[in-house]
């Protein structure tokens, strides 16, 4: 082969994959490396945002046409984390799950014990030619309870109080509610 040649095919080759990275999350059908373009396999929206509670459960939604023969794979973009591919999970942490809807082409992204590491960008990949991909984007919030009125209050012995508790940030029902009470008893006090 002739070194001008050589030259050449590396440079296309080079060029066709920046081209391909450039797009990330931007891209809603594929293109192939003449230009035309293929219809978009994904019925879920690209740039998809889940918010998950911390603690909690997310679930990053991606389905697919249900005719399409492509298998489905899920990726983790901060460190292209292998996820899943098709049913089987290839990460060595077992809260991440692929959860997949016979004949309807649901691939969902389970993710149990959500943690704050957990929050970025994750690709659903259809391994067709030429690729294609959607990026769900994981959000995480934390919930906090709070009490509606919390200045101090002064009732007299022996009457009714009435406390709300709201939760703030949850995407999730609490499994419980504790309630604590703290007896203050009467000091005295003297003053000089």
């Amino acid at each position: 082969m002739e070194p001008e040649k050589l030259h050449i095919q590396i440079y296309l080759c080079l060029l066709l994959i920046t081209s391909s990275y450039s797009n990330v999350g931007k891209m809603t059908s594929s293109q192939n490396h003449f230009g035309s373009t293929v219809p978009s396999q994904f019925i879920t929206k690209n740039n998809t945002r889940v918010i998950a509670q911390k603690g909690g459960l997310a679930i990053l939604p991606c389905v697919v046409k249900v005719n399409s023969p492509a298998t489905v794979s899920w990726i983790r973009r901060k460190d292209f984390q292998l996820l899943t591919v098709g049913l089987s999970t290839h990460s060595s942490d077992k809260r991440f799950l692929v959860e997949h809807t016979r004949h309807m082409g649901h691939w969902s992204l389970r993710i149990k014990a959500v943690r704050e590491d957990d929050k970025g960008l994750y690709e659903c990949q259809l391994s067709i030619y030429p690729t294609q991909s959607i990026f769900i984007e994981l959000k995480i919030v934390e919930a906090v309870a709070e009490i509606s009125n919390t200045s101090d209050i002064l009732i007299d012995e022996a009457s009714t109080l009435q406390l709300q508790c709201k939760l703030k940030g949850a995407t999730e029902n609490p499994s419980f509610v504790f309630w604590i009470y703290i007896h203050m008893s009467k000091q005295k006090h003297s003053f000089p």
